[in-house]
């Protein structure tokens, strides 16, 4: 059996590697090279497939010259002709969906006789230079470590405790094995807080090589691995007014996370809803034979059956039960499609304010391998885009038509003005045809009043300015540290202001760590920086950092940097490895006993 899976995109990696022509052009030029007739352009799978091989091609040259070039020179990397197969399948193996290999052929087998130091070399470049550099050519973004603290299971002072505790052992390790002799003061990691999110810790990008899904704080459910710009959505809608309106104070409400698995999203909201109840709204005497209900509830939906299962086991290791956690909040996964929800049923009569982050394309997504699909400029991929606009508008609809709703935060994670601004207008509208005086309409959050980037005037939306800044975007490629997203806060006209955006600081002002104001930027130019030295720094003013981030906006335009570190660990992968060793062990006692048996079996034939 041959390599046949893997022969196109081989074949396309090639071209682009001997003639250095552009992939996009290469990939959809139907004439044929001798000029007759017309070739078939690459499926999806083949075009996505050598889009991500060229994102690892540094850490695959890597691998193979570590040692004096040991593995390159073993598996005669030099002697093969097609290279771009053999590139496509060390990918598959180290780095592809399943890491392995389909089919056969003697390049499959040059490589798979050498799996076992190819494994091992590649889990020692990415701890190196903390993550997978991108060699695609294109736009190569390595961001910050964000990780956001989980108050629902702990706090911000002992998780930093504990993060520095970790990342300076790791650190040690990292020093003793690569003889670094560096001072005490260069093992100590630096850790801050973000300018924007509250309970949000910024660490250098290295810090993902410690910080993954099988980390003691993560498996605990007291941190959340999570963009900074994914937590803006749950931020707006609970502090985008500033806070607590006089009449909230009052009595509590209820939420709806319209599209919510796997439960990020969700258990943000939870954390900051149970905050800002705080001990305002004191417990009612529990009647007898009778438990108090949660002051607030949060009804999060999804109608996959898959994804509804994962958004019920996250919700069970973020959020406490509400006898857990004073009766402030609970979050009831409904296995359903939000379109269908009655907005007048009675359990809905308390809902008043609405997260809604529905499918997208995910083209904000920078350090995805998939962003690059969406650079195909071609019919299937607009009707596909047009296609996830229609679908936002029509729930965003029916987020607008619930009757006491007066908040809605519309999100998503693509840079498409179709999804985004094009989307927010239609919308608008519809709500504007309403004269009753509860229409709709924009506003700019508060809690995100000196963030810079802004939404799209004019253009397929045709907003305004004014309606345009009310919206926010973030570009990874341009400098905002963090993948691109986009958000909109829709109110009733009726809704008024209260207190300013200075409270969304206070439980990172109290825990006194130093707040995040670009200090990691070099490292994040740089593959191979080394972990800054963690310094006791005065905080920086919320609208100084983000003066000086608005700067870097300007500055650091179409500016080259590194891919955010992978979330695979050595320890994982030593597991996996083990197990293969264990199988391949297994096989071949398998294969001596049957050669025994064999053996005993012509023996006994020549007896007789």
């Amino acid at each position: 059996m041959s390599s046949s899976p893997y022969n196109g995109a081989g074949s396309l990696l090639n071209e682009h590697l001997e003639n250095h022509r552009g992939l996009k052009s290469i990939a959809f030029d139907t004439k044929s090279k001798n000029g007759k007739g017309k070739k078939k352009a690459p499926d999806m799978a083949t075009y996505a497939t050598v889009c991500k091989t060229m994102q690892h091609l540094s850490t695959i040259n890597g691998v193979l010259d570590a040692n004096n070039k040991k593995l390159r020179k073993a598996i005669g990397f030099d002697v093969v002709r097609n290279k771009g197969l053999l590139y496509v399948l060390i990918y598959e193996l180290l780095f592809g969906k399943y890491k392995s290999i389909r089919g056969g052929g003697q390049i499959k087998r040059m490589i798979v006789k050498h799996e076992t130091e190819l494994r091992h070399e590649a889990e020692e470049y990415i701890s190196e230079h903390g993550g997978v550099p991108d060699s695609s050519g294109g736009n190569n973004v390595k961001f910050p470590r964000y990780v956001r603290v989980n108050t629902l299971r702990s706090n911000v002072s002992d998780i930093v405790d504990k993060l520095k505790e970790d990342l300076s052992s790791k650190m040690a390790e990292t020093n003793t094995r690569n003889h670094d002799n560096d001072t005490e003061e260069k093992k100590s990691p630096s850790i801050y807080a973000d300018a924007h999110v509250p309970d949000l810790l910024v660490l250098p990008p290295t810090a993902s090589s410690l910080l993954h899904r099988d980390n003691e704080l993560v498996k605990s459910g007291k941190i959340v691995l999570q963009d900074k710009s994914s937590c803006f959505s749950a931020l707006v809608l609970a502090q985008g007014l500033g806070g607590n309106t006089k009449e909230e104070k009052l009595e509590s409400f209820d939420y709806i996370d319209a599209c919510a698995a796997p439960g990020n999203k969700t258990s943000h909201l939870a954390a900051l809803v149970h905050s800002s109840i705080g001990d305002v709204d004191q417990p009612k005497k529990k009647k007898k034979g009778k438990a108090n209900s949660p002051k607030s509830t949060i009804f999060a939906f999804d109608r996959a059956e898959s994804r509804f299962d994962i958004l019920q086991e996250r919700m069970g290791l973020l959020v406490p039960s509400a006898a857990d956690n004073g009766n402030k909040v609970a979050v009831v996964p409904i296995h359903g499609d939000f379109l269908k929800a009655d907005p007048s049923d009675p359990k809905f009569a308390k809902v008043r304010a609405i997260m809604l982050d529905p499918s997208c394309s995910g083209s904000g997504i920078v350090n995805s391998p998939d962003r690059w699909m969406e650079e195909v400029d071609d019919d299937k991929d607009k009707k596909r885009i047009q296609s996830l606009s229609n679908f936002q508008v029509v729930a965003l609809k029916h987020a607008m038509s619930f009757p006491n709703v007066d908040r809605i935060v519309y999100s998503t994670c693509s840079v498409h003005e179709e999804e985004n601004e094009g989307v927010v207008s239609k919308a608008l509208s519809e709500a504007e045809k309403l004269e009753d005086g509860n229409e709709w309409e924009l506003m700019a959050p508060v809690c995100l009043e000196h963030w810079p980037r802004r939404g799209k005037e004019g253009g397929i939306g045709g907003l305004t300015k004014s309606q345009a800044d009310c919206l926010v975007r973030c570009n990874g490629l341009e400098g905002d540290e963090t993948n691109g997203f986009f958000v909109s806060f829709f109110v009733r006209k009726k809704v008024s202001l209260s207190t300013g955006p200075e409270t969304s600081r206070m439980a990172i002002e109290n825990a006194g760590i130093p707040v995040y104001d670009g200090q990691f930027l070099d490292m994040c130019k740089k593959s191979e920086a080394p972990v800054e030295v963690a310094r006791v720094a005065k905080k920086v003013d919320i609208k100084e950092a983000t003066k000086n981030q608005k700067q870097q906006v300007q500055t650091q335009k179409n500016e080259p940097s590194s891919v955010k570190a992978t979330d695979k660990t050595v320890k994982k992968r030593e597991k996996k490895l083990a197990w293969k060793r264990k199988q391949a062990l297994q096989k071949t006692q398998r294969m001596k006993k049957k050669e025994g048996a064999a053996k005993a079996t012509t023996k006994d034939v020549k007896d007789k």
